[in-house]
């Protein structure tokens, strides 16, 4: 039904619309289609920017729709507001806390709540710390680099299993399903059971220690090779995040 109704959007929007939409996978809301087309969507990221975006942030935003066009609950969306003319879209933007001296500003709209939730790109407004915000607050899975699929679901169900006993089993069909995976994913399968394996041992504070302390290191000065490794082992944490609503949903 989702992608009948985009379908409807883009066949039956301006050209202009339909070309700013189209080539980046990122759907154009105004004041009158706003409510109709999130309304439809379990969750809706909308980005409230100038009226032609542009430079690292906007990029950021347009790879994470590119890489969101099959996830059909989740709408990628932006509403472009100008401050000259009959300033289309101001009010809307208003309305949710968004202006001109604070653009961009993105709010992801989850059905049930009734206020939308805000990101915070204190760690960088990235492609990367977007799939987290989303992943964190709906349960909707969208890849992170480093992460597999298959072991993204075990970490999930390990974190909402109860008692040692369930996780150990856990644990067991994780090294199982290590066995089926190709030699690239396998690096980053040996992260999850490290992970797994801590936490039997610490308990659940793992997860937050953990975390911080690769935060701390990324803030200190480490070679790119090592950023990369140490962001993929943060990454891998978040599935590990219960979600906030759906849990069981990925």
């Amino acid at each position: 039904m989702n992608r009948l109704l985009l379908l409807f959007v883009f066949i039956t929007a301006p050209s202009s619309y339909t070309a700013s939409t189209s080539s980046s996978g990122s759907v154009e809301l105004d004041e009158l289609s706003f409510n109709k087309i999130t309304n439809k969507f379990e969750a809706s990221l909308v980005k409230f920017d100038v009226a032609f975006p542009y430079g690292d942030k906007h990029d950021a935003f347009v790879a994470l729709a590119k890489d969101a066009k099959d996830v059909d609950e989740l709408l990628i969306a932006e509403v472009g507001v100008k401050d000259y003319g009959e300033k289309e879209n101001e009010k809307l933007a208003l309305k949710y806390g968004a202006t001109k001296d604070n653009f961009p500003v993105v709010k992801l709209f989850v059905k049930g709540r009734s206020e939308p939730l805000s990101f915070d790109d204190s760690n960088g407004f990235t492609t990367a710390e977007l799939r987290k915000f989303i992943r964190k607050n709906t349960g909707l899975y969208l890849s992170l680099p480093g992460c597999v699929k298959s072991l993204d679901k075990l970490a999930l169900k390990f974190v909402n299993a109860r008692g040692d006993e369930d996780r150990k089993k856990i644990l067991i069909e994780l090294e199982q399903e290590l066995n089926k995976l190709s030699n690239k994913d396998a690096v980053s399968g040996k992260v999850y059971k490290t992970i797994m394996s801590k936490v039997l041992e610490r308990g659940d504070g793992f997860i937050k220690t953990e975390n911080e302390r690769l935060n701390k290191l990324l803030s200190g000065k480490v070679s790119e090779e090592k950023k990369k490794e140490i962001g993929i082992r943060t990454n891998i944490l978040q599935a590990f995040q219960p979600a906030d609503g759906r849990k069981d949903e990925l």
